[in-house]
């Protein structure tokens, strides 16, 4: 599991360290910006990517600050933006702060820039497309009554897989397990009696 995850964001971690020798320190700069995270508004949390020079020239325009992408030479370009990236983001943020999330995500939506709200647990606990999926789900276990779990977040020939049991109750599949590792049952047996072997 550690290799996979490292797998996932590592590559652009190396940074500088990629080469040999090195050209640097490790660590994407554009990452790990302290203002390179979900965004204060006036009443919540906004997450947003102005990203490339269309998405720049659409926000500086939509408040008013349209001179700001060719004055300052901060914004002008994509390889500027990233030489920059901390001072770019820490205005983002001071700016984002000055208007609610509605306001915002109406804005980013006119302007074509990937925004959404930050959602809490609980708001993803009542989100309707989660609801419409069926991703969260209700069952009964036979132990614990009514409970709420979660789906296979892929589909196969445009069906989402069901959950085929229950979380198992301690010892509940000892013998089904026991069996496919080519225990007789007279070994099982053995085992369950003498205490070598948990059964529910």
């Amino acid at each position: 599991m550690y290799e996979s995850v490292l797998d996932a964001v590592l590559g652009e971690h190396l940074a500088g360290r990629a080469y040999v020798p090195d050209e640097g320190a490790a660590g994407y700069a554009r990452s790990i910006t302290p203002d390179r995270r979900p965004y204060r508004t006036k009443d919540g949390w906004l997450c947003v990517l102005v990203y490339n020079d269309k998405h720049w020239r659409a926000f500086l325009g939509a408040i008013g600050e349209a001179q700001r992408f060719e004055s300052d030479a901060r914004f002008a370009t994509q390889a500027a933006r990233i030489r920059h990236v901390g001072e770019v983001y820490a205005y983002l943020a001071g700016v984002l702060a000055t208007r609610s999330t509605d306001e915002w995500l109406a804005l980013f939506a006119q302007a074509d820039i990937p925004a959404a709200r930050m959602q809490s647990l609980e708001d993803v606990l009542a989100d309707r497309h989660l609801a419409a999926t069926g991703f969260l789900a209700e069952f009964d276990h036979p132990s614990e009554g009514r409970m709420r779990g979660i789906g296979v977040p892929a589909e196969w020939n445009g069906e989402r897989l069901a959950a085929r049991r229950h979380a198992p109750r301690l010892g509940e599949h000892t013998r089904e397990v026991l069996r496919e590792a080519g225990y007789a049952e007279a070994e099982i047996g053995a085992m369950l009696a003498s205490g070598d072997a948990t059964q529910g």
